[in-house]
């Protein structure tokens, strides 16, 4: 069985096919993000046309909450054109081919769980981080996608001072985006391109003193988000994902803040135990992956 998953994120449009093991048989190349629902839709067009001979389903990743059932997007977080939106329902009946649809950090979490780093994990918690911050937690081996399909946003967690009531700049989502860590660093490197990941982690591993301080305090910030959600979930394994997720100094400093953490505070972790804390064995993929997993269970339901 051969699925197109197409991962819906802020800034790009990913796509690719997937195999029934879960390995990405081919990835396209990426699109710019649509801003409206009549381009999003064009592009979806464009990019399952060509592949329905040998394709047996659709998959989509994408931001917002996510009713399964009905594949209905709302709100649509950083796409909130998607709000009350149905990808099934357009697709299904566009291609007569089964589609289900999926929020991001989920697709994440399940692309780990199917045969990633928690696979065999019976409770784990996967924090991905790109424009904002997604979430996706396994709970006794199964997702966990909560009363509301919310579980796992993470973008939206509170700090305890007051925050900016139009800009939200002190949600976890703000804090923690890894746009914003690049730009805020190329801006102190005065790069040309306040996107240009690459020169910036090249800055961060030489220790540039320009960028280095404000890395620290932004794995600072992660390993304290761990935290507060390790006393709330208590799970066994944290695993970080999104594209800054592949550069090994990233776990390395959120573990070395986690180490400082406990020294400091050695009473909370006293009693509230560490998880291990490790990348995504998908990175980029995972969502991908993750959504072609998803339809595989709900086309097993189906058939029952």
């Amino acid at each position: 069985m051969t699925i197109l998953a197409i991962d819906l994120g802020g800034t790009q449009f990913k796509s690719g096919l997937v195999s029934d093991t879960f390995e990405l048989e081919k990835a396209f190349e990426a699109r710019p993000a649509a801003h409206d629902i009549e381009t999003c839709q064009e592009i979806l067009k464009e990019l399952i046309s060509p592949h329905l001979d040998e394709i047996e389903g659709i998959a989509i990743s994408c931001p917002g909450t996510v009713d399964p059932e009905t594949g209905t997007v709302y709100k649509g977080g950083m796409l909130r054109y998607l709000d009350g939106f149905s990808f099934k329902v357009f697709l299904e009946d566009l291609y007569q081919k089964p589609v289900a649809v999926i929020n991001d950090g989920k697709a994440a979490v399940l692309a780990e769980l199917a045969s990633g780093h928690l696979k065999g994990v019976q409770n784990g918690l996967a924090m991905i981080v790109g424009t904002g911050l997604g979430g996706g937690l396994i709970i006794n081996g199964q997702l966990y996608q909560g009363s509301h399909f919310q579980a796992g946003e993470l973008t939206f967690s509170l700090p305890q001072g007051k925050r900016d009531p139009l800009t939200g700049s002190d949600l976890a989502g703000a804090q923690l985006s890894a746009v914003n860590l690049i730009s805020t660093c190329a801006k102190a490197l005065h790069l040309a391109d306040e996107q240009d990941g690459r020169a910036v982690f090249e800055a961060i591993k030489a220790e540039d003193e320009r960028v280095y301080p404000i890395f620290q305090t932004y794995c600072r910030s992660f390993a304290i988000q761990i935290n507060n959600c390790q006393s709330l979930l208590d799970v066994e394994k944290v695993v970080i994902g999104g594209g800054i997720s592949s550069q090994d100094i990233l776990i390395e400093e959120i573990n070395r803040q986690l180490d400082q953490l406990e020294e400091e505070e050695t009473w909370v972790f006293q009693v509230i135990k560490r998880p291990e804390v490790k990348a995504c064995f998908y990175h980029n993929a995972a969502n991908l992956i993750g959504a072609t997993y998803f339809l595989e269970q709900r086309i097993a339901i189906d058939r029952k």
